[in-house]
């Protein structure tokens, strides 16, 4: 009941973390995409306009060349302008302008973008060329590119040129302009593009960035459910004992008079609990500073292991408790020399002596271990082969899980934890090896250990 309740708020503060996660990643790349999208923008209109000056300096450029030869007096607009600029409407002449359809000799004013006008040195108007204009006031700079607005609220990037004659004298104004209405139809465009655009891609980034936030939460929210589920197995393991010296306590002091044979029988179940609390203590500090070495809190020495050594060590120490339990223990070592690999010693020691004490305590009578050695190219290959009671298909994903029994009243009998496995896993996985396991219902497991050479 407690681990339920833990779980609905643990949820309920995933939830809160989520959606807080969710919230800076959306605010975090919308900035991201807001200050993109007016980069572009910015990007895009600058180049338009950028090519809209070269071109209008190019234009201007080149009819100031081509009309100065062709200049004699000041403010005399001569006839043979007019075949360079055949709309050109003189003023206080009658002029039909058809600047759309008209064949012109310069490709800008076929174009419909451009218009010309010739001002004196008062600054009279003395006749134009190209598209109507109303409205633009008259305004000389030389050389100046400037924005104006007509009456129509069309835009025109404008620059005014000082013309001179053929010898050199002043002449008057050519006044050039562009219409900048093509100009801003297109940045417009872009412009609601990207504020159409842009909430579409604030609510995939929305939904993007919830999606995100639950994949990054699940392997803590996976790794706290582990924590609440061992949490409860230890508390579960050590209360069994625990309860047990109570009761036993409990049960002496309601004698009044106790023999020394009842006292004895006592004080070794006692001992056999307090036994039992000690090794599980021992093997969860063992987990814990396994742990621990992902976080470099703790570091074992690694030093050169010799695993024919290691492996007759094993057997010699561990060949009683085969006697004991009526079990042959068997070694097969298949190297002809000293096999080293880099390690901690005390540990793989640990891995290999709880693979055989659960191949022993899980086996039958008169049943066999088996622990072989063997080196292939890159990696020491370590077997334990039991002919015990095997383990099914649906506790083999299972046996590696802390505090998981396959036999549970076998193995509460014989006062395990649970955890040998466990730890021989973790030990396996620092080393950069691996366990595999193969086993049958009533015919046996084998547990190959991979290490690197």
């Amino acid at each position: 009941m407690i681990i339920s309740n833990n779980s609905v708020k643990n949820n309920r503060i995933f939830t809160q973390t989520q959606f807080s996660l969710t919230c800076w990643y959306a605010s975090i790349f919308t900035g991201i995409i807001s200050l993109g999208a007016l980069g572009v923008y910015e990007a895009i209109a600058h180049a338009h306009y950028v090519t809209i000056n070269q071109e209008l300096k190019a234009v201007s450029g080149t009819f100031h060349d081509t009309l100065e030869p062709l200049l004699i007096k000041p403010n005399i607009l001569e006839n043979n302008i007019q075949e360079i600029l055949p709309d050109l409407c003189l003023v206080n002449q009658k002029c039909e302008q058809n600047y759309h359809q008209s064949k012109y000799i310069t490709k800008f004013i076929q174009q419909g973008k451009y218009y010309f006008q010739f001002f004196d040195l008062s600054g009279n108007l003395l006749g134009k060329a190209g598209i109507e204009i109303k409205g633009l006031s008259i305004i000389h700079q030389q050389e100046e590119l400037i924005n104006l607005k007509d009456k129509n609220n069309i835009r025109y990037r404008q620059i005014s040129l000082l013309l001179h004659t053929k010898d050199n004298k002043q002449w008057g104004y050519l006044q050039i302009g562009r219409s900048l209405e093509d100009f801003d139809h297109y940045v417009n465009n872009i412009k609601w593009f990207l504020l159409l655009g842009l909430p579409l891609l604030i609510i995939l980034v929305i939904i993007a960035s919830w999606y995100l936030a639950k994949k990054a939460m699940q392997p803590v929210y996976k790794s706290y459910q582990q924590i609440q589920q061992f949490s409860s197995d230890v508390a579960h393991e050590l209360r069994t004992p625990l309860a047990a010296i109570k009761a036993t306590l409990d049960s002496i002091m309601m004698i009044k008079e106790l023999p020394l044979k009842d006292s004895k029988e006592t004080l070794i179940t006692i001992n056999r609990q307090n036994q039992r609390l000690i090794n599980l203590v021992s093997d969860l500090l063992i987990l814990s500073r396994l742990d621990s070495i992902t976080e470099n809190s703790y570091i074992p020495v690694k030093t050169d292991i010799n695993l024919v050594d290691l492996v007759n060590d094993l057997v010699e120490e561990l060949s009683f408790l085969a006697f004991k339990n009526n079990i042959e223990f068997i070694q097969k070592i298949k190297v002809k020399e000293n096999l080293l690999i880099k390690g901690n010693e005390e540990q793989i020691y640990r891995l290999l002596t709880n693979l055989v004490i659960n191949a022993m305590e899980n086996n039958h009578e008169n049943g066999k271990v088996i622990i072989s050695l063997e080196v292939e190219k890159k990696e020491v290959i370590i077997k334990v082969i039991d002919t015990g009671i095997g383990i099914s298909e649906e506790d083999k994903t299972l046996i590696f899980n802390r505090f998981y029994r396959v036999n549970k009243a076998r193995n509460r009998d014989k006062g395990g934890s649970g955890l040998g496995l466990a730890i021989a896993q973790a030990i396996a996985l620092y080393h950069n090896g691996r366990i595999e396991l193969e086993s049958s219902v009533n015919k046996g497991s084998i547990f190959t250990v991979y290490l690197p050479k």
